[in-house]
C-alpha cells in the first residue's frame, strides 16, 4: 500500500518533517583547558573522598552481582555494602556543588564538563580494576589452595565461570553506578541550573551512554541487554538500515542519513583499529563499528539531525516514543499512516530474508534471561531461526556442564519457537517496533559513545604524589577537591621507619686501606637512592645520622594512603638496594654491610619541636623503630650456630639473668624487617592478608604466614610475605616455646630470598 494516496498528501511530508526533533547538546570544550605533563591529556586530581566512595561502591555492586549470577568470590573484601550508595551520594552532591560554584566564579561552565567526565572515567577505572583484581584474586587463591593441598579442577571451574561472565558483570555494575550517578544529578539538575543555568553541562544521553558500560562490543549476553542481536554485526546493522532508509524515503525524502558506497562495505575485522587504545579497549571496537556503517564525517564532525533521537523512530511508528497526541493528521489518518509504514517495512525484511531475524532478536533477551543466561546464546538464536534442527542441538547443549535441566531448557526454547511462528499481526508489529526503537539507540549511542570516549581519552586522573607536585608545580593540575586552598589535609596516623646500618666503620676503613673514597661511594650508592625512594613511597626524613636512618610517611585523614603497606615497601627496597652494594663490595673483595630495619605505626600525627629553625619530629614509634631494628645479644647461645637472615626474638627469664629486675629481651635482626603489632594490625586493614601455613614454606609448624599485596606509588603490585612468630622463653638451659598472644609474639616482614622466592613461584603460578 502507498504512503502517500493523493497528490494533496505530498506536501504533509514537510509538516511532517517540521514535527520531528533535532537534539540539540551542549558542546563540549576540553580543548580550553592546558595540557598536562605529558603534553596529551589534561591531569586531573578527583577529591580523595570522592574516590574512596566510588570504590567502596563499586565494591559493593559488584558482590551484590556476583551473588546474582551465581559466580563464585575471589576474595574476601567483595562485601554487599548498604551505606556505600549513600557515601558515594554525600560525597558526590557536596563536591558538585563546590565545583558548580568555582564553574560560575570563573564564567567557565566547562569546569564543570571536566568534573563530571573525570567522575565518570573513575567509577570506569575503578569498576576495571577491582574486576581485574577479582581475576588475579582466583591466581591468589588457587595458590594459597595449592599451598594447602587445594582443588585445582574446582579452581579451574571458579575461573571460567568469572571469565564466561566478566563482560556481563562489568556491564551490569557500570550501570549501577552510572544510575546512581544519573539520580544524583537528576536531584541537583535545579540547583545546579541556578547555578550554571544549565541543567545538563554534558548532555544526559553522552554522559550516561549504555555502549560505554560494555567492555567488549562483541559480547553476545551482554549486548543484548541493551541493544537486539540482529545488530551485532556492522554488516547487518548497514543491511538493516538501508532497508529503513529503503522505506522512509519513500516518505521523507529528505531523510538525513547518507548512504554508503560500496567501497566501505568492508568487514570490521579488515579495519585498521586504534594503535593506542588508551583506558578503555572498547574505544577503538566502537570507532571500527562506526567506520564501518557510516561516513566519518557525520560521527567525526558530530552533525546533529533527527536521526540522532531515537523517539523520532518510536514516534514515527507508533512505539514508546509517542508523545501523548497523534501526528498533524487526526488519530485515524495518523494510525492509518503508522500501519501503512510498517506493513511496507516488513514487506521489505521479509522480502530480503531478515524478518524472522528481527522476532528472534525482539525475543531473545527474555528467552535468555528464562534460561539463566547459560549454553551459547548464538545456538539459542540459531535454533529460533529453524538454522538448527533439536537433533542437532541436544548433543551440543549435553557439553554445557552449567545446563541442569536440559529437557526444562529446549521446552522454553520450543515455546518461544512456537510463538514466533503463531503470532498475529499486532504482535508482530510490535516487535518490529522494538527492533526499530533498538537500532535507532544503537545508531545514537555509537556516535556520542565515540564522542565520550574521545573525551574521557583526554582525561589523565592523577594520584601519586609525585606527578601530583610536578603538575601542580607547573600550574598545569585540575584539582576537584572539598579542601580549601592552602589548607593541609588532617594527618590521622604516622609510621616511622628506623634502618640501624651495620659495618659501615669497617668498609670505610678498608676503602681507605685500598685508596678509595668512601664518601662518594656512600653518597651515590646508598643516601642518593634513598632520596629516590623517599619521593617514590611519599617518605620524609627525621633523622640522618652516621649509621642510623629515620624515615616517617603520614596518614592523612580520609585519604586511604596505605602508609604501613607503603613503609613495607620502602624497607624492602631499602634492605635490596643494601644487598645489591654487597654484591660489589663482594667481587671487589671489601667487608658487607648489615641491616636491620624496624616498622612501628601510632594512629596519631607526631609533634614537632624547633631548635633554630630545624624541625625535630616528637614520636614514640621512634624508639619501638629503634628497639626493633636493632641486633642485641646477636651471640647468644638461643639463637643457634646458623643463624644469618631474618628476625628472631628470645626472652630471657629473671632468673636465667642472675639479676634482679624485669626480664631481658634478646633480638636478632639482620638484613630483616620487623614489625610492631600496632603496624601489623593497620597493616591487615590496609591490603587483604591471606593466612598460608608453615608446611607450605618448608618450615617447622606453629609460625603462620600472611600474604597480600598492594599497588606502589608507579601502580605496580607489590607482594608482602609477614611472618608471625611466638618469642621463645630461655630458661638458662633450654629454649621453650609459648603462644602468641600480644607480648608473646612478634611480626617479621620477611626478606629471606629462598620464601621469597617461593612465594612468587607460587603466586605466578609455576609450582
Amino acid at each position: 500500500m502507498a504512503l502517500i494516496s493523493s497528490s494533496s498528501d505530498k506536501g504533509s511530508a514537510a509538516l511532517l518533517q517540521d514535527e520531528l526533533v533535532v537534539p540539540k547538546r551542549k558542546s563540549l570544550r576540553l580543548d580550553t583547558f592546558p595540557l598536562g605533563m605529558d603534553n596529551t591529556r589534561i591531569d586531573v586530581r578527583l577529591e580523595p573522598k570522592l574516590k574512596h566512595a566510588i570504590d567502596i561502591s563499586v565494591n559493593s555492586s559488584m558482590a551484590l552481582y556476583m551473588r546474582k549470577l551465581q559466580l563464585p568470590m575471589s576474595n574476601d573484601l567483595l562485601v554487599e555494602d548498604g551505606g556505600a550508595s549513600e557515601t558515594f551520594h554525600d560525597v558526590f552532591s557536596q563536591l558538585s556543588s563546590v565545583v558548580a560554584q568555582r564553574a560560575r566564579q570563573s564564567s567557565r561552565r566547562e569546569v564543570y564538563q571536566l568534573f563530571i567526565l573525570s567522575v565518570v572515567k573513575q567509577i570506569y577505572l575503578s569498576v576495571d580494576r577491582q574486576l581485574r583484581d577479582c581475576r588475579e584474586g582466583f591466581d591468589v587463591d588457587s595458590t594459597v589452595g595449592g599451598l594447602s593441598g587445594g582443588d585445582v579442577v574446582s579452581r579451574h571451574e571458579k575461573l571460567w565461570r568469572f571469565s564466561r561472565h566478566q563482560t556481563m558483570l562489568r556491564y551490569l555494575v557500570s550501570h549501577d553506578l552510572l544510575e546512581q550517578l544519573r539520580s544524583m544529578e537528576v536531584i541537583s539538575r535545579k540547583q545546579r541550573k541556578s547555578i550554571l543555568a544549565l541543567s545538563w553541562p554534558v548532555a544526559e544521553e553522552m554522559l550516561f551512554n549504555p555502549l560505554l558500560q560494555l567492555s567488549d562490543l562483541s559480547d553476545e549476553a551482554a549486548f543484548i541487554e541493551i541493544y537486539p542481536f540482529l545488530l551485532l554485526k556492522p554488516e547487518m546493522f548497514r543491511t538493516f538500515e538501508q532497508l529503513m532508509l529503503d522505506v522512509l524515503c519513500r516518505w521523507l525524502p529528505d531523510c538525513p542519513v547518507r548512504r554508503l558506497s560500496n567501497e566501505h562495505n568492508d568487514d570490521l575485522n579488515a579495519l585498521q583499529l586504534r594503535r593506542d587504545q588508551g583506558d578503555f579497549p572498547a574505544y577503538a571496537q566502537v570507532e571500527a563499528y562506526l567506520r564501518a556503517v557510516m561516513s566519518q564525517s557525520e560521527y567525526q564532525r558530530m552533525e546533529s539531525s533527527w536521526f540522532d533521537d531515537p523517539g523520532n523512530l518510536s514516534w514515527l511508528t507508533g512505539g514508546d516514543g509517542e508523545r501523548g497526541r497523534p501526528g498533524f493528521w487526526d488519530a485515524k489518518r495518523w494510525h492509518a499512516f503508522q500501519d501503512n509504514l510498517l506493513e511496507e517495512l516488513e514487506k521489505t525484511l521479509q522480502k530480503n530474508g531478515i524478518l524472522e531475524m528481527v522476532f528472534a532478536s525482539a525475543l531473545l533477551p527474555d528467552l535468555f534471561r528464562s534460561l539463566g543466561r547459560k549454553g551459547a546464546l548464538r545456538l539459542v538464536y540459531e535454533y529460533l531461526l529453524g538454522g538448527r534442527s533439536k537433533k542437532e542441538l541436544i548433543p551440543i547443549l549435553q557439553q554445557f556442564k552449567d545446563i541442569s535441566d536440559l529437557d526444562l531448557y529446549v521446552q522454553r526454547m520450543n515455546t518461544v519457537r512456537k510463538e514466533i511462528k503463531h503470532a498475529d499481526t499486532a504482535q508482530r508489529r510490535s516487535w518490529l517496533i522494538k527492533v526499530v526503537e533498538g537500532y535507532a539507540s544503537l545508531r545514537r549511542d555509537l556516535k556520542l559513545s565515540w564522542e565520550m570516549y574521545r573525551a574521557l581519552d583526554l582525561i589523565r586522573l592523577l594520584d601519586k604524589p609525585k606527578e601530583l607536585t610536578l603538575s601542580r608545580a607547573n600550574d598545569l593540575l585540575q584539582e576537584f577537591s572539598l579542601q580549601e586552598e592552602g589548607q593541609t589535609p588532617e594527618v590521622k596516623g604516622h609510621v616511622i621507619l628506623k634502618a640501624d646500618l651495620r659495618g659501615s666503620t669497617e668498609l670505610t676503613a678498608s676503602m681507605l686501606r685500598e685508596g678509595l673514597n668512601p664518601a662518594s661511594y656512600f653518597s651515590q650508592n646508598l643516601f642518593d637512592p634513598i632520596n629516590t625512594l623517599l619521593q617514590k613511597y611519599g617518605a620524609e626524613k627525621v633523622f640522618v645520622e652516621g649509621d642510623a636512618v629515620i624515615l616517617m610517611i603520614l596518614e592523612h585523614a580520609n585519604l586511604p594512603s596505605q602508609a604501613v603497606a607503603r613503609a613495607c615497601g620502602l624497607a624492602y627496597d631499602i634492605i635490596d638496594l643494601v644487598l645489591r652494594r654487597n654484591l660489589e663490595s663482594r667481587q671487589l673483595g671489601l667487608p658487607e654491610l648489615e641491616l636491620g630495619v624496624g616498622v612501628a605505626y601510632v594512629p596519631e600525627a607526631p609533634c614537632y619541636l624547633f631548635d633554630a629553625g630545624r624541625k625535630i619530629t616528637i614520636s614514640p614509634a621512634i624508639n619501638r623503630a629503634d628497639r626493633l631494628s636493632s641486633c642485641k645479644g646477636r651471640d647468644f647461645v638461643g639463637f643457634g650456630e646458623d643463624k644469618h637472615w631474618g628476625v628472631e626474638v628470645i626472652r630471657i627469664e629473671q632468673t636465667a639473668n642472675g639479676v634482679s629486675g624485669s626480664d631481658q629481651y634478646c633480638r636478632y635482626n639482620v638484613n630483616g624487617i620487623e614489625l610492631d603489632l600496632p603496624a601489623f594490625q593497620h597493616l591487615a586493614e590496609e591490603i587483604v592478608l591471606k593466612k598460608v601455613k608453615a608446611a607450605s614454606y618448608g618450615k617447622k609448624t606453629g609460625d603462620n604466614y600472611y600474604v597480600g599485596r598492594f599497588p606502589d606509588m608507579a601502580g605496580k603490585t607489590r607482594w608482602q610475605v609477614v611472618r608471625h612468630s611466638a618469642i621463645k622463653h630461655w630458661d638458662g638451659n633450654k629454649l621453650s616455646g609459648s603462644s602468641k598472644k600480644a607480648g608473646n609474639s612478634f611480626y617479621e616482614l620477611v626478606t629471606d630470598p629462598e620464601i621469597l622466592s617461593r612465594t612468587r613461584e607460587k603466586l605466578s603460578g609455576k609450582n
